[in-house]
């Protein structure tokens, strides 16, 4: 499976799974060189911090 094909059935399961945020892809020579999800938590889920929101970062590809 192509990186193209990954990353097409990935953003149909974020969408899926109602995303908020925003992806970044980086090209390296025309091609898919490396795929990041942003996404904010919810402060009931993570640690007591002092910041109200926190940014995930994950990459997929």
């Amino acid at each position: 499976m192509d990186k193209v094909t990954r990353l097409v059935d990935v953003i149909r399961k974020l969408i899926e799974n109602a995303f908020t945020g925003y992806i970044k892809i980086n090209f390296t020579q025309g091609n898919i060189g490396r795929v990041e999800k942003f996404e904010e938590l919810d402060d009931a889920i993570l640690p007591a911090e002092s910041k109200k929101t926190k940014m995930e970062e994950k990459e997929y590809l």
